[in-house]
């Protein structure tokens, strides 16, 4: 081995030859930094043992179900597991959070309620944005300042629960914490066992018939219980990292930026030739109410009731939807003075915003004659729903133009929110078809779409069943005709080897056992119904197959 020595023949002591002359000042690679974990306590350990089992149940209850009573009864084990979770001892989560909290628990009754899908989409956003601002706040967190300080703290929160998803999983099985190290070595018990566990059942199985029933039953449908535990497996890091993430992670400090803001005269320009275009049209309005404008009405103007409800209608709504971005932008890029634009910019902000108030009163007008005439259907509901929800978006806008406290996004967060629950408490496909059904049977409506009473799906069954004891023939042909597809839809797969026809000689009765992943009261209802009809008329799926297959046809012509 050679010896290195130094030019003036001392000892070399760099112990790396390759760091000698040019590279001597080179310092040696630095190891990488261990990752961070999150530091548990007890309550986090729990927090983390009990998360799992209620995630599984949110698969099994919730999605599995159909999105029924399950899934309401899976948010609330949910709901409260993240509140005892999260709560700190001297932190009071603000009226509006504890607000937000209440109205995310009553809008999980919706998916037992009602079964449309549509407002279960919409109360399932809500209930989403809504939670993230209860659990924030219970955790400490309040909103980000600003007009936007609602939707930051929401993407906020939701950004975290991703970008710390490795840190939170990691932070149960991280060599750094001595309990980490007991869970790792549990669940690498369980693994190893699983092999021989196997084995073991096969051999309990071939000596024992009770204990190989048993078996039987539980493994009918292994393969659905697989996708089950790999839904839960990937739907358990996200959770767990929103709990982690919210109750470990500190804020940064946010501020309400002061920004230049665009110059007053370019948006006053800009919202000025709105405002003189809106005048034009205001203008062109009083030929309805003055015969002397009346020469600047179409020589052809006669309109029928659905005409005229639809004319211009979703122009309308288009048009409300650019004024309240624009007026937004205005608020969001406006110079501020105390927190409020300048005098021209209100000026012309509440002309517009009064402007837009008008257009949505006369869609609305127009909607309640369209539904006198035509009768109730969710759609004419839902759009009714949507400009109630514009109007009380543009009054907070008119009141945000003079108080600066007042943010637009929270007012409409809310409103959402409320207005979704009462549709879905008040299940408008029900009220649809309890509306329709009445108006028909008052004489208000000369007649009664059958067709679309079936297409309400579970709640319009009811209705149909009445409509079989109607004293108008063609009404109750077509009545029989749409329960029959009915039958079909939801005695399919019951009786695979019975004909459609014979299906009523093997109703089982009370055939919906109400179980509650799968409940919801207007499937219950519906199922009721037509076990009732099936019982006193068991021979009408025979009777009226052609006015069946007839009802199909004209279906599939139309689509």
């Amino acid at each position: 081995m050679s010896t290195h020595t130094n030019p003036d023949n001392t000892p070399n002591t760099n112990p790396n030859p390759a760091l000698s002359g040019e590279n001597a000042s080179v310092p040696p690679a630095r190891p990488k930094p261990p990752k961070q974990i999150y530091p548990l306590e007890r309550r986090d350990w729990i927090f983390a043992a009990i998360l799992p089992f209620c995630t599984l149940f949110t698969v099994i209850a919730g999605v599995w179900g159909g999105f029924q009573a399950g899934f309401t009864a899976a948010y609330l084990v949910i709901f409260a597991l993240f509140t005892a979770y999260l709560a700190q001892r001297g932190t009071k989560a603000g009226a509006y959070a504890a607000a937000c909290g209440v109205l995310a628990v009553l809008l999980s009754a919706v998916f037992t309620i009602t079964s449309g899908t549509v407002i279960r989409f919409f109360a399932l956003c809500l209930m989403a944005v809504l939670s993230v601002i209860w659990f924030s706040s219970l955790a400490g967190k309040r909103m980000f300042p600003g007009e936007l300080g609602l939707a930051k703290r929401v993407l906020w929160q939701t950004g975290y629960m991703i970008e710390r998803t490795p840190r939170s999983v990691a932070s149960l099985f991280g060599t750094k914490n001595p309990h980490a190290k007991k869970a790792a070595k549990i669940l690498l018990g369980l693994l190893c066992a699983a092999p021989v566990l196997g084995v073991v059942i096969a051999l309990l199985i071939r000596s024992d018939a009770a204990f190989e029933g048993l078996m039987g039953r539980m493994f009918s449908n292994v393969g659905v219980t697989i996708v089950q535990i790999i839904l839960t497996l990937i739907l358990f890091p996200f959770l767990l990292s929103f709990g982690f993430s919210t109750r470990k992670d500190a804020d940064e400090a946010q501020k309400e930026k002061t920004r230049k803001g665009l110059d007053t005269l370019f948006i006053a320009a800009f919202l000025g030739v709105l405002a003189v275009c809106y005048l034009v049209y205001l203008f062109s309005q009083l030929a309805y109410f003055f015969s002397a404008f009346s020469g600047i009405l179409p020589e052809d103007f006669s309109f029928s009731y659905a005409e005229y409800a639809r004319r211009g209608f979703f122009e309308l709504c288009g048009i409300a939807g650019i004024n309240l971005a624009l007026l937004y932008l205005m608020l969001l890029l406006s110079k501020k003075t105390d927190g409020k634009p300048p005098v021209v910019l209100r000026v012309l902000g509440v002309f517009i915003d009064l402007f837009t108030l008008l257009l949505i009163c006369t869609a609305e007008a127009k909607m309640v004659l369209y539904i006198r005439a035509y009768g109730v259907t969710v759609k004419r509901l839902g759009t009714s729903a949507f400009m109630l929800l514009m109007a009380v978006v543009f009054l907070a806008m008119l009141l945000r133009f003079f108080v600066s406290r007042v943010r637009v996004l929270p007012v409409a967060v809310v409103t959402a929110a409320v207005i979704v629950l009462a549709l879905g408490a008040g299940n408008m496909h029900t009220f649809a078809a309890r509306y329709n059904y009445n108006a028909y049977k008052s004489g208000t409506l000369s007649t009664v779409d059958t067709a679309y009473l079936r297409k309400l799906g579970d709640e319009g069954i009811p209705y149909l069943a009445e409509l079989t004891k109607d004293s108008n023939a063609e009404i109750r042909r077509q009545a029989y005709a749409q329960l029959c597809i009915a039958v079909e839809e939801r005695y399919e797969g019951e009786y695979e080897n019975v004909p459609k026809e014979e299906i009523s000689y093997y109703c089982p009765g009370e055939k919906y056992n109400g179980e509650l992943k799968a409940f919801s009261i207007p499937r219950r209802r519906a199922y009721a119904a037509l076990d009732a009809l099936l019982k006193a008329e068991p021979d009408f799926l025979r009777t009226y197959a052609a006015d069946r297959d007839a009802a199909m046809g004209d279906e599939m012509v139309w689509w």
